[in-house]
């Protein structure tokens, strides 16, 4: 018989093969700034090539950083991240840089941050901590499952007020996620569940720009989506060729950004979007293997759910641009133009990187891969 209890081995090399995923990733995105915006700029083709060069370099710093520092470092300023979250979607709403009828930026320099890029990482990074701390302790309502429950719905509404209600749906997602595989009650998470689905109904009503996107997305009349899939259905099998894409030619609004997944499909064919899909499923693969291998919960828990933050991004800007979901304004990871989830994507990282360094669980049974605690760890509390 095959024994399934775990033995320790260490690791003090970063996953390689996963690193080589980011940086193919990055360098494709690349190509793609220049292909999809060397136009924009009549007087300087590389204007954005170049900016984006320079946002991949202080990316890079944040990745380094990530890499570097012991990914434990980080459960001990979970609430010191809460608090600068807070003050920082506090100041967006009074002082921040509106545009498109939205005020999600802070002006630094000659860049422009977008903080709920950021919040991302931290709420993640908290609630980790915060049921990693608690991992045998009892999984009633009250104390392991509310008050992550209102801090991060705080952020939430902040976020939801800029208005930013893509990013925000996409946040909850996680959440829900982060409690899922930390064994939050399932009739908890299916209530919270609910409500969260009756509060989204009920901003797509408060907010015009959300409900225009959401009857745009049902009916017809969206330009957006209606030129997305010129593009895609243009592409056919194997492409028009790079660079030789149409519909960015001032008919795909922001090709650069919002809508670059729909020129990949139209100059690289389905032949591209299949190799991209590959490299994002590869990249989820091998990170959820990262996390489940790693000893302690707040390595499994942060691990899977950075990793699962990047691949929900793909997911949505790809159905945005096929017309599978409405609009959100999401950028394509380490593709689209943009630093702030570039950044914050990059250090996610490192952060991840750095987890595989750790301790490692070796399990000589299938039982390696059931890594969240719900089906491997009994609750010895009684029901609540």
């Amino acid at each position: 018989m095959r024994s399934s209890m775990p033995t320790e081995r260490s690791s003090s090399k970063p996953d390689y093969g996963f690193l080589a995923i980011i940086i193919l990733l990055v360098g494709f995105g690349l190509v793609m700034v220049f292909s999809s915006s060397f136009y924009l700029t009549n007087n300087d083709p590389l204007y954005f090539l170049r900016n984006q060069a320079i946002r991949i370099a202080i990316a890079a710093g944040f990745f380094i950083i990530g890499l570097k520092i012991p990914y434990r470092f980080w459960s001990k300023i979970g609430g010191i991240l809460i608090l600068i979250s807070l003050v920082v979607l506090v100041v967006v709403l009074f002082a921040g840089r509106t545009a498109g009828g939205a005020t999600r930026w802070i002006k630094f320099l000659t860049f422009s941050l977008q903080p709920s890029e950021f919040v991302k990482v931290a709420i993640l990074i908290y609630l980790a901590g915060f049921f990693a701390k608690r991992e045998d302790a009892e999984r009633n309502f009250k104390r392991y499952t509310l008050p992550p429950l209102v801090i991060t719905g705080i952020l939430l509404l902040l976020i939801v007020l800029q208005p930013n209600l893509g990013t925000a749906s996409v946040i909850a997602m996680l959440v829900m996620f982060v409690m899922f595989v930390a064994g939050v009650r399932l009739r908890y998470l299916l209530i919270i569940t609910a409500l969260a689905a009756g509060v989204f109904i009920l901003l797509v009503t408060v907010f015009p720009h959300a409900q225009a996107r959401v009857v745009g997305f049902l009916g017809a009349g969206n330009y957006q989506l209606e030129q997305s899939r010129i593009a895609l259905g243009s592409g056919g099998f194997l492409g028009v060729g790079l660079g030789g894409g149409r519909q960015k030619f001032l008919f795909l609004p922001q090709p650069h950004t919002d809508f670059i997944f729909a020129v990949i499909g139209e100059e690289l064919g389905f032949l591209g979007i299949a190799g991209l899909t590959s490299l994002f499923l590869l990249f989820l693969y091998k990170g959820l293997n990262i996390a489940a291998r790693v000893e302690d919960a707040f390595g499994r828990y942060l691990g899977s759910s950075l990793v699962v933050m990047i691949f929900l991004y793909f997911i949505v800007h790809a159905g945005v641009s096929m017309g599978l979901l409405p609009t959100t304004g999401l950028p394509l990871p380490f593709i689209s133009f943009g630093g702030s989830a570039l950044t914050s994507n990059l250090l996610g990282i490192g952060i991840l990187l750095n987890i595989s360094r750790a301790k490692e669980k070796a399990y000589a049974s299938d039982s390696r891969l059931r890594w969240n605690r719900r089906p491997y760890v009994p609750s010895t509390s009684p029901r609540q």
